[in-house]
């Protein structure tokens, strides 16, 4: 059994090479297919022993694809993108899974959970999807699209299926902030000028709300999540997004109560198992002042959280805020030994993050913690060595004198 991974390229000089060490672990042969690259990609595949074609760029990313599995020579096809690589864990178990399954008849190829993370901190972005990116090299299996390009079936064969992957996940960089606004504006571009010409493809309005949100459009993002929300064409496992997209929209557009009330009501009532509605709705609630509502929600994203987490979420990135949040509600109560726990545990889970520890600084302050007691609850958090300049930075200007000093 032979496995060919497959990349396409233009300017990549940046992700090529892990995305190199990634496939090398597991495939026979590596396929780039340049589509006119400026700087070193060329240059830096070839170093990492793939074999490197030209193509001529024609606005359609379908066609560039079909060039690389037309070259392929592998009995399964791994295709990720260029700003996309296995983690650790999974890079073994690619050989083993196509092996196991090999023989399947009517497999065509696995669904991979893909994680969006921060290409400068590594940290997660709160979204992921499923995606086709494992399958047979086959006639019938080709990519369509000339933007969004993805994998269909052409063979008319109901039959044949792709099944979820175990134990694989693909870490996605192409949605770091410093990268996605840029992408977001070539696509919408791309996408309103097919529409121009009348053309349409399944997953259009899933994509322009993705665009025009990213863009912080708000009420073209709301039309068009309502209109992926009604859709019966949706990503594999990203059916939440349109509701999240739809809700965080009318809040950042200021639209009504009610019409935030009926858009999370909708998403809680089609999908009651994700915590990321409540939550989103919690801080909403939070900062109209409905401490009691957002209270209430909060508890119930965490609850969720809890029993429904999968890597990737975006309740992880809510998470800390909502314990924040609690614990400053429970300081209105003064529960002060409540109001501590809860802003410690939001603080262990972004321990990073200066808006954070500020807030917890505040919390400190409000139920009379000494420095002692501060430098006790943040050592147990941080490295003193490691982070001393950050903690320092940040307490530089709380009222914990002795603290900062012990940091500084």
């Amino acid at each position: 059994m032979k496995i060919s991974a497959c990349v396409i390229v233009k300017n990549e000089a940046e992700n090529l090479p892990r995305w190199l060490s990634s496939m090398r672990s597991f495939a026979d042969e590596m396929i780039v297919v340049d589509t006119g690259s400026t700087d070193q990609s060329v240059e830096i595949a070839r170093a990492g022993g793939a074999r490197v074609l030209h193509f001529d760029w024609i606005n359609d990313f379908s066609a560039a694809k079909n060039f690389a599995l037309d070259a392929a020579t592998g009995d399964w096809i791994v295709f990720p993108d260029a700003d996309e690589y296995f983690a650790e864990e999974s890079n073994p178990r690619v050989r083993p899974l196509l092996e196991e399954y090999d023989a399947h008849p009517y497999l065509d190829g696995f669904i991979v959970h893909l994680v969006n993370i921060d290409v400068d901190t590594g940290a997660l972005l709160g979204t992921s999807a499923e995606v086709q990116r494992i399958f047979r090299r086959a006639p019938h299996i080709r990519f369509v699209g000339s933007i969004h390009e993805h994998i269909e079936n052409l063979s008319g064969d109901t039959a044949r299926q792709m099944m979820i992957a175990p134990g694989l996940t693909l870490y996605h960089t192409g949605y770091s902030p410093r990268i996605i606004k840029g992408k977001s504006q070539r696509d919408l571009e791309l996408l309103l000028a097919r529409r121009a010409r009348g053309e349409y493809a399944r997953l259009d309005e899933y994509h322009l709300m993705d665009c025009y949100y990213t863009l912080e459009d708000y009420p073209q993002a709301a039309h068009y999540a309502r209109l992926a929300r009604d859709s019966a064409d949706r990503p594999v496992g990203s059916e939440n997004r349109p509701h999240a997209v739809l809700l965080q929209s009318l809040i950042l557009m200021g639209a009504s109560d009610a019409e935030i009330r009926e858009a999370y009501d909708a998403a809680r009532a089609a999908l009651p198992e994700k915590a990321d509605y409540p939550l989103i709705y919690g801080t909403y609630a939070w900062d109209q002042s409905y401490i009691m509502t957002a209270c209430a929600a909060y508890a119930e994203g965490i609850r969720l959280h809890e029993e429904h987490y999968r890597e990737g979420d975006f309740s992880a990135v809510l998470l800390p805020t909502a314990y924040m949040r609690l614990g400053e509600a429970a300081l209105l109560r003064d529960a002060r030994e409540e109001a501590i726990l809860s802003a410690e545990h939001a603080l262990r889970l972004n321990p990073r993050h200066a808006p954070l520890l500020a807030a917890f600084l505040r919390i400190m302050v409000a139920v009379d913690a000494d420095d002692a007691a501060l430098i006790e609850i943040l050592n147990g958090i941080y490295d003193r060595e490691a982070d001393a300049a950050f903690l320092a930075s940040v307490l530089a200007g709380a009222d914990f004198p002795l603290a900062a000093l012990y940091y500084d």
